[in-house]
């Protein structure tokens, strides 16, 4: 049985801490996708608490880039950046950390793919390992109970795996989210259905898709969706 050093019992309290004050916050869905009509809780207030509750506890957040991919081309207009991240929660008193792995990707036809990338695997390791719950079921058509999204330590090995294995197959929320989009997508154009049935059909009723195709999906579902409401919009005005 390994015995715990006073300092690291120390740390792991205040590190119980932090994971109390996180809870405790009343998050706000405060951002809006308008391409696929969904609210979510803003980076801003995501580094907002999380700053209040590393200053409560006593504790310093660390994060770095430990690799990346970029992927070109994954729509006409659009390519992507998946990075791999180790982030430690230190105790500037006696040096005990905690290290994390986890990912991100970002996609944009500019030069913001990569801090998207950044900015969403820092908002998922938080929602993952501080019990932020955001209930952003892409299928729900009615309000739910917030679900906690913690992730149990046993399983966080696990899902650190999954998160780097990009050749995996697509998780639940990734293929809820084209769902969703796609559904949207029938909505601003019914012409393409055929396009929809394809999507459906190839991957076996959405059971076979992985996740780089997955998230390069919906990115063209959205530019499809978007480019569907300009035209509309555009025969309006005429």
């Amino acid at each position: 049985m390994t015995t715990l050093t006073t300092e690291r019992l120390t740390f792991l309290q205040k590190l119980k801490n932090l994971q109390d004050i996180m809870g405790e916050y009343a998050w706000e869905k405060d951002g809006i996708n308008r391409h696929q009509s969904y609210k979510y809780v803003t980076e801003k207030q995501y580094k907002h608490n999380f700053k209040k509750a590393l200053k409560q506890a006593g504790l310093i957040w660390k994060m770095e880039t430990i690799g990346y991919e970029f992927v070109p081309a994954i729509s006409d207009k659009m390519h992507m950046v998946i990075c791999n991240f180790r982030g430690q929660i230190i105790d500037p008193e006696t040096g005990e950390r905690e290290e994390y792995l986890f990912s991100g990707s970002g996609a944009d036809n500019g030069d913001k793919a990569l801090y998207k990338a950044v900015t969403g695997g820092h908002k998922f390791f938080l929602a993952a390992n501080f019990n932020v719950a955001e209930d952003n079921d892409p299928e729900s058509d009615v309000d739910e109970e917030p679900k906690s999204n913690y992730t149990p330590p046993e399983k966080r090995e696990e899902i650190k795996e999954g998160l780097l294995d990009k050749d995996g197959a697509a998780t639940k929320m990734q293929i809820n989210s084209l769902k969703k989009a796609l559904k949207l997508l029938r909505e601003a154009d019914p012409s393409q259905e055929e396009f929809i049935a394809a999507i459906a059909e190839k991957t076996e009723n959405f059971t076979n898709i992985k996740k780089k195709a997955c998230e390069a999906l919906i990115i063209k579902v959205g530019e499809m969706i978007e480019a569907a409401k300009n035209a509309e919009k555009e025969d309006k005005d005429v």
